[in-house]
Formats: structure tokens, C-alpha cells, sequence
């Protein structure tokens, strides 16, 4: 639940910053589009590479003023060319007149004569000159000459759209990825909560057969009663001490439970004897390890019960039963069946003798460390009896 709720957050902050990327690309947008350009154009070179001017008279004619000087009548038709890949709109251009004339009439704007200069505002409909389009406009001028116009300003603004953004895009196929990735999650983890039911529906079935094969064990024995599961919840405590992840812990205890089925095969003659055994007797006790992993042979369910049952009378010296296996050759599993079984065999009452005090019981587990058990283990075990969880576990899961 935690990890989901990790993940769910690192989704959220994804998202919001995605959605801050997308932000700074309006606001670059805005700044660009609200930036004015100055272009210079002479004698047909422009200082802006997409925007330049062509004029040209296309008539003329030729009159005589009040005091009978000769004058020349023009019409010049110019063009505004944009030449790239952006809109250019909000416009206005200052034409220089190389010499002294009229300006009586234009078209396509509204001109303002000052001095040596026009200035040309388009208006409400030829405001924008589109991508690799043209605006024209014109103006008649009297003068004594006709005139060759070869200087301009020209100011205005090129508009680019999110569209025009690099980073746009970039964004855009992330958030694409994003909303992919948490759709999957999303139907991951419906269909965990699925795998989930199954699995606990699975689980309580195994409990309840497992619970049913532990009351025939059970019942063989009124002074073991109850042991199968002490022990299995002292293992379960200590594979989480060691830290093992949650599965494994789980397996851990249904192993633990299974440890003694093999003694269901056992005579009770032998099993509930109060004397001392014989070296006959011994063996076929001994053979309780054995009968119980060929028991569990078939039980797949759960990785590594039989080792469980066949190994948690091994020694850490390796001088215990079946196999003598020593040190860490031992599973993990079988050493802390080891010391679990070992602990509540002496914290309990016994055919043959009462439960041993509990300072004694923590001396024989520190004597026999890294004799008969992992030290390791009789560690955790300790830690368990320090922290007072021996009394009052639950006899069911």
C-alpha cells in the first residue's frame, strides 16, 4: 500500500510538471509573439531574413504646377514580402523619399508624411502577412523626378504558435508516455487486488488444511499440543527480524507448521515413552525427519517445505540427523526451525520432564551457539524473549 502510495505521488508531481513545462512554453510563445522587430531594408537587402520589399512605378504622368514648373506624377505599387515560416502581422513601414515630393493618395493603409518619411499602417484587413504569402500596398506621389525608393523600416511582429515549439512536442510525447504508464499501473494493480483475493482465498485454504493436519499431530501427543504452532510463529518472527521479504516470511511459517508431521507415523508406544529411549527407538524418533519430507514431497505450494520437515534437526556443527549437514549448507528455514524448535521444546511440558526454567533455557541456547545452532539465530531468539514475546501468541493466523 505504501509503495502504491509512492508511486501515485511520483505520478502527481510528473504530472504537475509536465504541466509547468507546458506553462513555460505559453510563456515563451507569449514573449515572442509580444516581442517587436526593427528590420532595415536597402537596396533590396534586408537585415531580417524572411521579410523584405519590392516597388515598383508602375505609371506616370507629367503636369505643370500654378507657377508653370514641370512636375511628374507617379503611381508606385510596393509589395511586403514574408518570406518564412511564421506569421508577421501588426506592421508598419517607414519609407524614405530620396528627394522632395506629394504623397496625394494611397491604398491597402493610412499614411503619416513627415518630413522625408511615409508611414504606412495597414489596416483592419491586410494586418497580417501570412507564411510565404505577400501584402501589397501603393501610393501616387508628385515630385520633380520620378522617385526611386530604396530605404525602408519596417517594424511589426512574428507570431509563432505552441505548435512551432520544439519542446512542445517533447512534452506532448512524454505526456503521452506518462498517461500510458498510469493506465498501466492502474490496471496492474486491479489486477493484483484480483491476483490478491485469489491468492488469500488460496491461502486460507492451505492454513485450513495445514490446521487440520496439525490437530491429528496433536492429538498423538497431549504434551505437544500446540507446539507445531508456537514454533511456526517464532520462526515467522524471527524471518522478519532477519528482514526477509513478505513472502518468504509467510512460506516460512506454513513450513513451520508442517516441521513434525512426520511423526504422525510414529508409534505412539515410542512417541509418548516417559523413559529413556532405546538405540532402536531413537532411530525410528530419528526417522520422523524423513517420513515428513517424503509426506510433503508433493506439497508444491510452498517452496521448500520439505526442507523444513527433513532438516530441522540438523547441527550447526553438523553432528545432528538425517543428512549431518553443517553450517550454512543448513537451509535458512531448517536453522531457525532449529532454535524455534529447540527453544519451545524446553519452554514446554514434556512425557519425560517439566518445562525447564527460562534462565536456563537462554543458557543452553548460548552454550550450544554455533554448536547446535546458528548463533545468528539464537540471537534473534533472544530478542524475542528480551522483548517479551514468547507468552500470548494468537493459535491461529
Amino acid at each position: 500500500m505504501k509503495k502504491n502510495i509512492k508511486v501515485l505521488v511520483a505520478f502527481a508531481v510528473f504530472f504537475v510538471l509536465i504541466q509547468v513545462g507546458f506553462w513555460q512554453v505559453d510563456k515563451a510563445v507569449e514573449k515572442h509573439n509580444n516581442t517587436q522587430v526593427e528590420i532595415d531594408i536597402v537596396d533590396g537587402k534586408s537585415s531580417h531574413e524572411s521579410i523584405n520589399m519590392t516597388m515598383e512605378v508602375t505609371k506616370y504622368w507629367t503636369d505643370y504646377d500654378v507657377n508653370k514648373n514641370l512636375l511628374t506624377g507617379a503611381q508606385y505599387d510596393a509589395k511586403i514580402l514574408n518570406t518564412g515560416k511564421y506569421v508577421f502581422k501588426d506592421w508598419t513601414i517607414i519609407v524614405y523619399m530620396p528627394d522632395e515630393g506629394v504623397v496625394d493618395s494611397l491604398w491597402n493603409g493610412e499614411y503619416v508624411v513627415e518630413g522625408d518619411t511615409i508611414t504606412l499602417t495597414p489596416m483592419d484587413y491586410n494586418v497580417i502577412v501570412e507564411a510565404g504569402k505577400d501584402q501589397p500596398y501603393g501610393f501616387v506621389c508628385t515630385s520633380k523626378n520620378i522617385l526611386h525608393f530604396n530605404t525602408y523600416k519596417v517594424y511589426g511582429y512574428f507570431e509563432k504558435t505552441k505548435q512551432d515549439m520544439p519542446f512542445y512536442w517533447v512534452l506532448q510525447i512524454i505526456r503521452i508516455i506518462w498517461a500510458v504508464a498510469l493506465v498501466c499501473f492502474i490496471v496492474v494493480q486491479i489486477c493484483l487486488i484480483g491476483y490478491k483475493k485469489r491468492q488469500r482465498r488460496d491461502e486460507k485454504i492451505i492454513f485450513q488444511t495445514m490446521d487440520t493436519f496439525i490437530s491429528f499431530i496433536d492429538a498423538k501427543d497431549p504434551y505437544t499440543h500446540g507446539h507445531s504452532q508456537r514454533v511456526a510463529n517464532y520462526t515467522r518472527e524471527i524471518a522478519k527480524r532477519i528482514d526477509l521479504d513478505e513472502e518468504t516470511v509467510r512460506n516460512y511459517y506454513y513450513i513451520a507448521l508442517m516441521h513434525d508431521c512426520g511423526k504422525l507415523l510414529v508409534p505412539d508406544s515410542i512417541l509418548k515413552k516417559p523413559a529413556k529411549l532405546t538405540a532402536d527407538e531413537r532411530k525410528v524418533i530419528e526417522s520422523h525427519t524423513v517420513i515428513g519430507a517424503d509426506i510433503l514431497k508433493d506439497f508444491t505450494a510452498i517452496s521448500g517445505i520439505q526442507d523444513g520437515a527433513l532438516h530441522h534437526h540438523e547441527r550447526y556443527d553438523g553432528a545432528g540427523y538425517p543428512n549431518k549437514l553443517k553450517g550454512e549448507d543448513i537451509p535458512l528455514v531448517a536453522r531457525i526451525l532449529c532454535v524455534a524448535d529447540a527453544f519451545d521444546a524446553m519452554n514446554s511440558d514434556r512425557c519425560y520432564r517439566k518445562k525447564l526454567p527460562q534462565d536456563e533455557i537462554i543458557k543452553e541456547l548460548k552454550e550450544n551457539s554455533d554448536k547446535q545452532f546458528d548463533s545468528k539465530i539464537v540471537q534473534y531468539m533472544l530478542d524475542i524473549v528480551a522483548d517479551g514475546q514468547v507468552e500470548g501468541w494468537a493459535l491461529s493466523e
